[in-house]
């Protein structure tokens, strides 16, 4: 089923066959007396090899896509076997590396029994995206592991974005169909006590590591779910890091320690990915350690480094249209837990107002 990457070797046919005109060329050479026509031939030599390598990448990326088509079939039939299989609720009990192990052994058995002919590396890589599937994020295992993406942008199943330097790229990631994306949706937010469907369509969510995830569904997203994965770096970012980078300079950077130190209220403004929540966490770097700090955020995803920090967060309403806790809900609420300084992560609303009379009543240091 998956030979075609037998066919592959058409392109190292091509190779030898480039090289001949260069044995070719100096014998005319040699029958000619200046030396010049060698020179014009190496030259010309090097023109061939360069022009050589274009065409070949063409005819793999062709490959890849016929053996994608393929490879998406048979993990389907594969997975479908494995959920038949497995018992999930004794996978549930295991350890990650345990499960997956045993998830890896199962697969396993079920190609055999199928009779799936793929090479090794095609079945280490069917076996790596399985166990990705049923204990992760699905395809995006590999994208989220990686720490030089900034943004990940998925618009339906077939088509996903990233963001690398500032430049958007399209990758070769895909889900099967949109119910395994929708699937994935509603594992991440749910893992933070959110839902998303018809009913819901759109949601706001953070990964274990704080992540921004924002999600909306059909019948609102007319070609599938999107799904968009604001990523932080794993490292906290410090001010000395932001002069480094030439993003502020020295003078900047002492202002900004002394506004954090003496207790300043702060205001960060901006527009979208200009690095509101990047310099907030950087600032929240001169707070002193023994200082009682309270956050407040529509989804957790500051940083902070201090002991005593209390982080609070909303919450939407649940199916019969209750249970919402709103941003105003909890800068009210934060005014009775004696803080030392309040953090609001983004203000748009009503909740402004409180935040601005608690700045004014001596909660000195707002952020």
């Amino acid at each position: 089923m998956f030979g075609r990457r037998t066919n592959d070797p058409s392109t190292p046919r091509r190779l030898p066959q480039q090289p001949q005109p260069a044995p070719k060329a100096p014998a005319p050479a040699g029958a000619a007396p200046p030396p010049e026509a060698k020179p014009r031939q190496t030259a010309s030599a090097p023109q061939v090899a360069a022009a050589a390598p274009t065409p070949p990448p063409a005819e793999p990326r062709e490959s890849q896509r016929r053996h994608s088509e393929e490879y998406y079939d048979v993990k389907t039939t594969v997975f479908n076997a494995l959920i038949d299989t497995i018992d999930l609720t004794q996978l549930a009990k295991l350890d990650a590396a345990a499960a997956r192990e045993e998830i890896r052994d199962i697969v396993s058995e079920i190609i055999q029994v199928k009779n799936v002919v793929m090479s090794i590396a095609e079945q280490e890589e069917l076996l790596e995206d399985i166990c990705n599937d049923v204990l992760g994020y699905g395809p995006l295992e590999p994208l989220l592991a990686r720490d030089d993406i900034a943004d990940i942008m998925v618009n339906g199943a077939a088509t996903t974005y990233i963001e690398v330097g500032g430049k958007v790229q399209k990758t070769n990631v895909r889900f099967s169909d949109n119910a395994q994306l929708m699937n994935i949706c509603q594992r991440i937010v749910s893992q933070v006590g959110r839902r998303v469907d018809e009913s819901s369509p759109i949601c706001d969510a953070r990964l274990p590591d704080g992540s921004r995830v924002n999600v909306i569904a059909p019948p609102l997203a007319i070609d599938g779910p999107a799904l968009t994965i604001r990523k932080f770096k794993k490292d906290r970012l410090r001010l000395e890091q932001l002069v480094k980078f030439n993003s502020i300079t020295p003078q900047a950077k002492t202002i900004l320690e002394i506004i954090g130190r003496v207790r300043c209220n702060v205001l960060i403004s901006g527009g979208t990915g200009s690095g509101k929540t990047t310099l907030l966490n950087c600032m929240t770097g001169s707070i002193d350690h023994d200082e009682r700090v309270i956050t407040c955020e529509d989804s957790a995803e500051l940083q902070l480094q201090q002991p005593h920090v209390v982080r609070l967060e909303t919450r939407p309403p649940n199916l019969e249209g209750e249970g919402e806790i709103t941003m105003r809900d909890l800068v009210k609420n934060c005014l009775r837990m004696r803080p030392e300084r309040i953090i609001v992560g983004e203000v748009r609303g009503p909740e402004a107002f409180d935040l601005l009379q608690a700045m004014n009543t001596g909660h000195d240091g707002s952020m």
